[in-house]
């Protein structure tokens, strides 16, 4: 590095000697040295990708024209629950994840394939005005597979984030101003339609369960209102509640009639002994008894009995009554679940339509030429110094 240093003063020293000296002659000459002091690798390292890099900028790039839309996703404002979380959410970025989830999509093969099958993006991306290496399919001109369009996209088409507003830039490029913005337009319909795809989804998943619920509890009263409807047909009876009364009160009456005739063969025997009604009034006591059974038998007995009627009723009955108390629980909670998804509805707010752009912008011809000779100078540097290192380190 030394020994570079020494020899770049020495030449520097005498070409100003020389442009002093002896005008433009001497300029020319000097510079001739300087060049013929440089060594092959630096026409290697910073030459030949100069010469290169400025045949291609200044030759052979094609102009690209450019469509800017900007765009913000805005959701539910969530208020913090505390002091920590007001300055935890203070310093949090905007952006929310559902504006990435539309960063990814715009970036995504997803939306390759509907460009593709919407708005030819191959047509737009090989129009003939493109320069070999930038359109599709570039160099490589034996692959058109969906890969090698995917891969030409992403150098077309760019996202910035803007992490304090929340503000997305979407750059579409195109060799045509009609086409970058006919890309950047079908990618700003996309988006939004994709954020009300995560509406529904959100919709969905919030109303979903208590969705479930009611048709699930729908379906058991409808399916308990069906075995009381057989249930009736079976019994021949409309309201066991109702056809039950009738015995009971029967009953009653029987057990007030052997009462009132156990009371007068009671009063026959101890004032008349010998009557003649004691007889009759002890079959028609008998007859009581006898009756007395048998209604208590259809009552409380057998499987044809009315309590069993009336049990098995019941049961149904109750199992309905529970169902539409739930079936009344659950559409009250259904609908407070709609309200609240309505409150929680995303959209997709454009800042800044597609524009048609008057002038190429790009490439950035003279950025681009500066940067990669810069770039190639470092690189010389680096490895000048490398290799002095080395030599110093050699001779020690």
């Amino acid at each position: 590095m030394v020994d570079f240093v020494r020899r770049a003063q020495a030449v520097a020293r005498e070409a100003t000697t020389t442009i002093a000296g002896a005008g433009p002659r001497g300029l020319s000459e000097a510079v001739t040295r300087f060049l013929r002091s440089l060594n092959i690798w630096f026409w290697a390292i910073v030459g030949l990708p100069t010469l290169i890099a400025g045949v291609y900028f200044f030759a052979i790039a094609s102009d690209l024209y450019s469509s800017e839309v900007k765009f913000i996703v805005r959701g539910p404002n969530k208020a913090p629950v505390s002091a920590i979380s007001a300055m935890l959410s203070s310093s949090a970025p905007a952006v929310s994840e559902d504006t990435f989830a539309v960063h990814e999509y715009i970036t995504s093969r997803d939306a390759v394939r509907r460009l593709e099958r919407e708005v030819d993006l191959r047509a737009l991306l090989s129009r003939p005005e493109g320069d070999l290496i930038t359109r599709f399919p570039g160099l490589w001109f034996w692959r058109k597979d969906f890969e090698q369009l995917y891969w030409a996209y992403q150098r077309f088409v760019s996202i910035d984030k803007d992490n304090n507003s929340g503000v997305t830039t979407l750059l579409a490029k195109a060799y045509r101003p009609e086409d970058a913005q006919r890309l950047a337009r079908a990618l700003l319909e996309f988006s939004e339609q994709l954020v009300n795809q995560l509406n529904e989804r959100a919709r969905q998943d919030a109303i979903g369960a208590f969705q479930r619920e009611v048709n699930e509890t729908e379906q058991q009263i409808s399916h308990i209102q069906t075995e009381l409807t057989a249930y009736r047909i079976q019994q021949n009876m409309l309201d066991p509640r109702t056809a039950a009364l009738g015995p009971v009160e029967l009953l009653a009456q029987m057990n007030a009639q052997q009462t009132n005739a156990r009371a007068q063969l009671a009063e026959l025997i101890k004032n008349s002994p010998s009557s003649p009604q004691i007889p009759l009034i002890q079959t028609r006591i008998a007859s009581l008894d006898k009756l007395i059974s048998e209604q208590r038998g259809k009552i409380t007995g057998g499987n044809n009995s009315v309590a069993t009627a009336l049990t098995e009723y019941e049961r149904l009955d109750v199992q309905k009554l529970l169902a539409e108390k739930t079936l009344a629980s659950a559409l009250t909670s259904l609908e407070s679940a709609k309200l609240e998804a309505q409150k929680q509805q995303l959209y997709l707010e454009t800042i800044a339509q597609p524009n048609l752009a008057d002038y190429p912008l790009y490439p950035k011809r003279a950025i681009s030429f500066a940067t990669v000779v810069v770039s190639c100078l470092l690189a010389y540097g680096i490895a000048w110094l490398l290799i002095a290192s080395v030599r110093e380190h050699a001779s020690a």
